[in-house]
């Protein structure tokens, strides 16, 4: 039923910056498939196991992407709910490199009503990535809506960054403990080059509190782009 979720909802979104599904269907044997673009590249995950962390111009440029299609699907009523390095990807196309692609809605929730459409997650059940995972997801003191997902950015954009993630925990357990809990190191404690004003954009997003994060990709967005050398 999540897979079929997954490829319902990203077909909706026609966001250059989403991938792009062509066909889904079941094969004879029942199983559920779908074909999507082809993207050669490598995730932003992989990037950086192979290559280290990356310079904060190329971190700016590649994440207003991703804000940019992650701002389509909220406005469509679509919570991502796992963003993390592995589901974005760092693809060439037409001639470009570092375009950014949006993948894997996989845990994406509608946050509009549906016609009665059963929740695919029980009550209290975990969804997304501890590693990148918003505090609310496990405590429930907040719903789960867009802003979770930007807190979920910054952790990314912490992790391209530093190579390390927020909370390095080996546990998945302490890791969402680590999420509630623990303050985050500024990033320009591990490594002093990264800039003060996109480490105060990065910050704001990992507020403990979903009222104190940025209020949508788009205004996320926009804080990147007031960087001196956003262009």
């Amino acid at each position: 039923a999540r897979f079929e979720s997954e490829v319902q909802a990203a077909a909706k979104l026609t966001h250059p910056n989403t991938i792009e599904i062509y066909d889904y269907g079941h094969a004879d044997d029942g199983t559920f498939y779908y074909a999507m673009e082809y993207l050669p590249g490598l995730s932003l995950q992989e990037l950086v196991e192979r290559y280290g962390r990356l310079p904060a111009m190329r971190v700016i440029h590649l994440l207003r992407q991703v804000a940019s299609a992650l701002q389509e699907a909220h406005t469509a009523g679509l919570v991502h709910r796992d963003i993390k390095p592995g589901n974005i990807f760092a693809a060439q196309r037409g001639g470009l490199y570092d375009v950014a692609k949006l993948l894997d809605f996989g845990l994406v929730k509608s946050s509009f009503p549906t016609d009665g459409a059963p929740e695919l997650t029980m009550e209290g059940a975990l969804v997304g990535s501890p590693l990148y995972a918003a505090p609310e997801t496990v405590t429930g003191d907040y719903a789960v809506d867009q802003r979770s997902d930007i807190y979920s950015l910054g952790a990314v954009a912490y992790y391209l960054l530093t190579a390390h993630p927020v909370f390095a925990e080996v546990k998945p357990i302490k890791a969402l403990f680590a999420h509630v809990h623990q303050d985050v190191v500024p990033p320009s404690q591990l490594y002093a080059d990264i800039p003060e004003d996109l480490e105060a954009v990065v910050v704001r997003c990992l507020a403990k509190s979903p009222r104190d994060r940025f209020a949508s990709p788009d205004e996320f967005e926009a804080a990147l782009a007031d960087w001196q050398t956003a262009e």
